[in-house]
């Protein structure tokens, strides 16, 4: 009988838990099924980008929704850095309710729609008014179903490129665990320039984030296993996304029996840090920019003189004596070995840590991990609703 987490199969299985644990420790696996899926469809896509002009003049929307968002929340700041493209991370939630407010008529547009289904209500609708809202709009779909509404309007569709992600990354847990990390993954690699460099490091990250996901989970379910009700997660530039999602992940599997939220290093102190009371722990994603990673410090410095949280903790990729000093727990990992991209190990490295505290606090709460809401408050794919005609 296999073991994951240490606990035994048949136990996770009763706790009907198993499908969330395997995901989870199964996503280096699917990372490298991911580089395999852009390696084999890179002069494809290529082929498909300099067919519809695709150039600077562009405006790339990244949608999705929920964790699909967050996908797009992470790449926009990543790849405003580095490339002279508008990149924009927008809601489908938002362009659905309010069309006119997000999406230009003149301005050539590629939405990438990121889907775990792909049946979400959502989904189709915001491509539909994107359609018939822009004069000259064109589509990359990323998502994990092959059987979704999305991927099947690909087909025969000359404006639309369907990258198909690893079939098990389309979970069957509630949360979207390896169709958020492959996603995001696959949006890195479409974009940015040096996609063979980054292919290169996320080999290495790859076999670190494996070694990790064994070695870390008793340490991060310590943290899990106390009567934390209202966790903080926080983080600034790519890593605000991650905070995001990484918040999202426990309120999902804690069932809404915990309260998470995310915001910005910076923002916290601008009101939302009234949070804090002695049942809160604190999570800080630390940045590897030198500049940023100061406010890192500094922030977690007067938190901890503040002395007002239960506990304060910093994921982090290297040991810092600084951080140690101003907080009760520092989680990384023991070496990075020869990995050059630190930002890219930073946010693959603390998604497996996010992703482990908000499952053993799950467990910890005893839900059925991979339905946290058997009575169907909240769905895996989020319920049918109207879809209204917009008229412009």
């Amino acid at each position: 009988m296999s073991k994951l987490f240490g606990m035994e199969e048949e136990i996770l299985k009763e706790k009907k838990s198993w499908n969330t644990a395997k995901e989870i420790i199964q996503q280096p696996e699917l990372w490298k099924e991911t580089l395999e899926i852009f390696k084999n469809s890179k002069m494809e896509l290529e082929n498909y980008l300099k067919k519809i002009g695709f150039n600077n003049e562009f405006e790339v929307i990244f949608t999705g929704a929920g964790t699909s968002e967050y996908v797009g929340n992470i790449l926009e700041p990543l790849l405003r850095k580095n490339l002279d493209i508008t990149f924009k991370s927008l809601a489908t939630t938002d362009i659905l309710s309010n069309p006119l407010n997000y999406l230009k008529k003149n301005r050539k547009t590629l939405l990438v729609s990121f889907a775990r289904s792909g049946d979400s209500p959502e989904s189709m609708a915001v491509v539909d008014i994107a359609n018939e809202n822009i004069k000259e709009v064109y589509h990359l779909f990323i998502t994990c179903n092959k059987e979704g509404a999305l991927a099947k309007n690909s087909k025969n569709n000359e404006k639309v490129f369907l990258l198909l992600m690893p079939e098990r990354s389309n979970d069957k847990g509630f949360a979207m665990i390896n169709s958020f990390s492959c996603m995001l993954l696959s949006g890195i690699l479409v974009f940015e320039n040096n996609s063979e460099e980054i292919i290169e490091e996320m080999e290495k990250i790859i076999i670190l984030a494996e070694n990790e996901l064994n070695e870390k989970y008793l340490k991060i379910k310590e943290l899990a296993d106390n009567d934390n009700k209202r966790i903080v997660i926080l983080g600034s530039g790519i890593l605000k996304g991650l905070a995001e999602e990484l918040s999202l992940k426990v309120m999902e599997l804690s069932g809404g029996k915990a309260v998470s939220v995310s915001n910005t290093t910076l923002g916290f102190r601008h009101g939302p840090k009234a949070i804090i009371n002695e049942e809160t722990i604190v999570f800080n994603l630390v940045n590897q920019n030198e500049y940023a990673q100061k406010y890192d410090k500094d922030l977690m410095e007067e938190m901890f003189e503040d002395r007002k949280s239960d506990r304060l903790v910093a994921y982090s990729i290297m040991e810092n004596s600084k951080i140690i000093e101003n907080t009760h727990n520092i989680v990384f990992p023991i070496s990075i070995g020869n990995i050059k991209n630190k930002e890219l190990c930073s946010l693959f490295i603390y998604l497996v840590y996010g992703q482990m505290y908000a499952f053993f606090k799950s467990q910890y709460l005893g839900n059925t991990t991979d339905n946290p809401f058997p009575t169907g408050e909240v769905n895996r794919v989020v319920k049918k609703f109207r879809i209204y005609k917009f008229n412009s």
